[in-house]
């Protein structure tokens, strides 16, 4: 989590928040390009360990998604994803929304006081501002704090149909 707090200490107090503004603020931080693709004005993947980051967008509705958890669910024997099966790998999938959900809540316990040190507070779960704070996805859990502009959303989510479930951190 340290990792993405330097990012977010370095982006809490920029204005807008542009693509390129993002890219800097990783590579200050220390994280390592991962792959920029030919004609692009800044770096989209990153890495830092095991933690990754991609910009998404440019301007004023960029935001900066960092991958902390993953687990993939798969009953099948051969990987094949296409071959899930909802009714016979449903429990599966509640153990890794379980196992997502605690994972959610250890890091909300290791990320709440240096957010609120920073002058962060906690968004209501409830109403605009957390509609706003979430974009609109529907996460399986999620905690988020504003200050300023700036927006911290840690949450569990599975993207679509297809697996797996991640826990991630979203600064818009």
């Amino acid at each position: 989590m340290n990792e993405v707090l330097a990012v977010l200490d370095r982006l809490r107090d920029a204005g807008e928040l542009s693509g390129e503004t993002a890219a800097d603020a990783l590579g200050a931080a220390g994280w390592a390009v991962k792959r920029q693709f030919a004609g692009e004005s800044f770096a989209r993947h990153w890495e830092r360990g095991e933690l990754v980051a991609g910009i998404q967008g440019d301007g004023p509705d960029a935001r900066v998604e960092f991958g902390l958890w993953l687990r993939a669910v798969d009953g099948d024997e051969d990987g094949d994803a296409d071959d899930w099966d909802p009714d016979a790998d449903a429990d599966d999938l509640d153990a890794a929304y379980e196992a997502a959900e605690a994972a959610l809540a250890g890091l909300v316990n290791e990320a709440e006081a240096p957010l609120a040190a920073t002058g962060f507070t906690a968004v209501d779960e409830s109403g605009d501002a957390d509609e706003d704070a979430t974009g609109g996805l529907d996460y399986i859990a999620h905690r988020a704090w504003r200050a300023g502009r700036r927006v911290f959303l840690l949450g569990a989510i599975q993207d679509d149909t297809g697996l797996p479930v991640r826990v991630v951190v979203v600064v818009t």
